[in-house]
């Protein structure tokens, strides 16, 4: 797991926001089980839950060191992290029973930089999907 560093020490106006886009269904998390009487049922396990986080209002370094996280941690097959406390403040649902910090896969081919027209700044928009676990 690699943790944003770069997007938890940006400034609170530098994120406008984390929009829930819903759960994906995912085969893998249900069990299918059947009972004594023969007939069957799912059991889930976990559920994915889809976001959009919104960052404006960046300068080229901020971009390219944020853009450099994600590809380390696609290189290294890590999950990515960004502290609860800054996404609770922007919108985050927090679908965990359980205490820590949510983790998040992504895929890189989403993170396309935008400059904003007439201004040295860029907004980056960035598809994360958590997996929170059913217990």
């Amino acid at each position: 797991m690699q943790i944003l560093t770069n997007i938890n020490a940006l400034d609170s106006y530098k994120i406008k926001g984390i929009k829930y886009e819903g759960y994906i269904e995912d085969d893998n998390g249900a069990i299918l089980n059947t009972s004594e009487s023969g007939k069957e049922y799912n059991i889930i396990r976990w559920l994915k839950h889809k976001y959009i986080l919104s960052l404006q209002f960046l300068t080229y370094l901020e971009i390219e060191s944020i853009i450099k996280q994600f590809q380390t941690a696609k290189i290294n097959e890590a999950k990515v992290t960004i502290t609860k406390s800054k996404l609770t403040s922007k919108g985050y649902i927090d679908f965990k029973t359980t205490v820590g910090e949510p983790i998040f896969s992504f895929a890189l081919s989403d993170l396309k930089p935008s400059q904003k027209t007439g201004t040295e700044y860029y907004s980056l928009s960035v598809p994360l999907i958590e997996r929170v676990d059913i217990v």
